[in-house]
């Protein structure tokens, strides 16, 4: 079986190429896939996307594409292939679109009942008068992922550091801002892996330990955390916690692909405060997938996937199955 891998390959550390995959990280998943049994093949995810996928035809897309501009950049890809006709590991158009914009996320899983922080959306410094908060919170660009935009100044307590710091945001990112609720406590990250059944194994849970961090960094799990601070030494998997938390996690997450219909892989966060309620951050249905122990460049899915005794061949094999279960492959 001929399978493309398409993604956008990362060309400088910028923040907004953060997203993008490392040569080391192509390589790696190139091995994968051969290491499965099936013909690999590169298809960059530029402009000329459309013109190679209808030259080559693969018979699979392992799509990484987080796209090039735009809301649904994220959306691009699976759009051509769902046109084209083409199979596909990961979430489709409509997911994509709608995980990439926070809001929209966190209005469609609180008519779920999924707990998630106070928010609002806003694109002027004049919407903020007219609107509550509970103070602190944090100020996060709606549709960017990987933390961009986010550190520990965008916690905020008072309305004039709000106004301040959503005056340079608006002016810098051109869209609008999600305002939260801030929720002091711990944070975790869940992963997700698909069976070519179609359901979906729980990956060991990664907690957030800030307690090595700087005092500076305030609990914040932002860009500089995850760049410049970026050490193993921060992150404890499988998370420590009891039986009760950590079924309630596992249990959230399932519960939150299923209504988003994430499947094959994501990562979902999440903060629990003080008194044990766990509120829902953000999901990536699209996590990163770099590994690279020697330059300490290691993504939080395949990180865990390691935790579960998977090696890294057998993570790209399992993602494979995956998708072809979902489209009825037998090859």
């Amino acid at each position: 079986m001929l399978v493309a891998l398409v993604l956008n390959t990362r060309k400088d550390e910028s923040e907004f190429e953060v997203e993008y995959d490392p040569p080391h990280t192509i390589e790696l998943i190139k091995h994968g896939i051969e290491a499965a049994g099936h013909e690999y093949v590169f298809i960059e995810a530029d402009e000329t996307v459309l013109d190679n996928l209808q030259k080559i035809r693969p018979d699979l897309v392992f799509n990484r594409s987080e796209g090039l501009q735009g809301e649904s950049r994220e959306s691009h890809v699976p759009a051509i292939l769902e046109m084209l006709g083409i199979p596909y590991v990961g979430a489709n158009v409509l997911t994509t679109a709608v995980c990439l914009n926070k809001g929209w996320t966190k209005k469609i899983l609180s008519y779920h009942g999924i707990r998630t922080p106070q928010f609002h959306i806003v694109s002027s410094i004049e919407e903020v008068d007219t609107l509550k908060f509970e103070y602190p919170v944090i100020l996060k660009p709606n549709e960017e992922g990987s933390s961009v935009g986010i550190n520990e100044d965008n916690v905020v307590h008072n309305p004039a550091q709000l106004k301040a710091k959503l005056k340079d945001m608006l002016g810098e990112y051109i869209q609008s801002i999600l305002i939260e609720q801030f929720i002091e406590g711990r944070e975790f990250s869940v992963g997700t892996l698909g069976n070519s059944d179609g359901s979906l194994e729980v990956l060991p849970i990664v907690e957030i330990d800030f307690s090595t961090m700087p005092p500076e960094i305030a609990g914040v799990f932002g860009q500089r955390a995850k760049t410049i601070l970026d050490d193993l030494s921060h992150y404890i998997c499988p998370a420590i916690t009891d039986n009760k938390t950590k079924k309630q996690l596992e249990t959230i997450s399932l519960d939150v692909c299923k209504y988003l219909e994430v499947p094959d892989f994501a990562r979902i966060d999440f903060r629990m405060d003080k008194k044990g309620h766990i509120y829902f951050l953000e999901i990536n249905p699209l996590p990163g997938m770099d590994f690279d122990p020697e330059e300490q460049d290691i993504s939080f899915f395949p990180f865990m996937a390691m935790k579960a005794d998977y090696i890294y061949d057998e993570l790209v094999r399992r993602l494979i199955e995956s998708a072809k279960g979902r489209y009825g492959i037998s090859a």
